[in-house]
């Protein structure tokens, strides 16, 4: 097993958040995270560190639209150094506005800015879970990727909830284009709903998320899940670590049979009862995650741990190492 790292994670450098409106606040996701986890994961297990620099976008295009790439690299050049981007207005075409509109079709909400760097980040955090999937492909083992900037919110030809590119369903698509059946599993305290876009028969997805309507990404409320490919539980606020296990067992039980050969887990350490990204509080434990470690521990397959949410700086390395001490305890390396 091996730790996948994106050296250029911390060229992505948000300031302020504005999704709950002036004067915004200080930006949760923030290089620090990934530092903090890594050093809890290492703490648990002293696997290699695998440091990727790649960053270049052709194979993002795969599953993103080519305009939408298209966009975020040519917005990226417009942008001063040490400035942020944010749509000025939202529309579903702005094809024949100026640059500097166009990000309004392709992003709904004011909580992801983008940074002189930003894309070239969301491309090596992508590049990175390719790597961790070429990496068990050619190894047969399970491997831990650090994926920053995240990417469950990124949709083909959509950024935001902090993401810009789908590191998840692009992993999983490499898996499923050489032969393996493959799940998403995603365990973020919020629904994946950009991978909710890729879901199909090839690479279903299985998702354990707070309520849809009352957390972020705040889904219409006529939203109906007609994809059966697509696998929705939703848990109550307010639940125990231990109920909260209750629901991820099921979930489990769901997606794994006999025949699946490789997981994607989309892990968030973001429904830990501290964290900061809860708008109904639910009260799971670091000792929790050691339990859901070993649930998925004891799985008979290859599983990428793909980084998704997780933003209480002073738990997370430990949540790290407890997850990892329980993945270790069951599963053969």
């Amino acid at each position: 097993m091996k730790y996948f790292y994106p050296s250029l994670q911390a060229l992505h450098k948000p300031s302020i958040d504005l999704s709950d409106g002036l004067p915004g606040y200080k930006h949760i996701e923030t290089s620090d995270r990934v530092e903090l986890i890594l050093q809890g994961l290492l703490s648990a297990y002293e696997a290699e560190v695998v440091y990727v620099t790649d960053f270049d976008d052709a194979e993002v295009r795969t599953i993103h639209d080519d305009d939408y790439v298209d966009f975020l690299l040519a917005i990226s050049k417009e942008i001063d150094q040490n400035a942020e981007y944010i749509p000025p207005v939202f529309r579903q075409d702005l094809t024949d506005s100026p640059l500097y509109f166009r990000g309004g079709m392709y992003c709904n909400e004011i909580g992801t800015p983008i940074g002189k760097e930003s894309v070239k980040a969301g491309l090596n955090s992508a590049h990175t879970a390719l790597s961790a999937a070429t990496y068990m492909l050619q190894n047969n083992q399970s491997s831990f990727v650090l994926t920053r900037p995240p990417g469950h919110h990124a949709g083909r030809r959509r950024y935001g909830g902090y993401c810009f590119f789908n590191n998840a369903y692009l992993a999983a698509k490499k898996f499923a284009d050489a032969g393996k059946k493959v799940a998403v599993i995603d365990i973020d305290y919020h629904i994946g709903d950009g991978s909710l876009e890729f879901a199909c028969e090839q690479i279903p997805y299985f998702s354990l998320h707070s309520n849809i309507h009352k957390n972020y990404p705040y889904l219409d409320s006529d939203f109906k899940n007609e994809n059966s490919y697509v696998t929705l539980n939703e848990f109550p606020s307010g639940i125990s670590g231990e109920v909260y296990l209750q629901y991820v067992k099921k979930l489990i039980e769901q997606a794994v049979d006999d025949s699946l050969e490789t997981i994607v887990l989309s892990l968030g350490f973001d429904t830990l009862e501290t964290d900061y990204c809860q708008d109904e509080y639910i009260f799971v434990t670091p000792q929790n995650f050691q339990t859901i470690g070993t649930l998925f521990g004891a799985l008979q397959q290859n599983i990428m741990i793909l980084l998704e949410g997780g933003y209480d700086a002073d738990n997370l390395k430990r949540c790290a190492a407890m997850f990892m001490d329980g993945f270790l305890s069951k599963k053969k390396l």
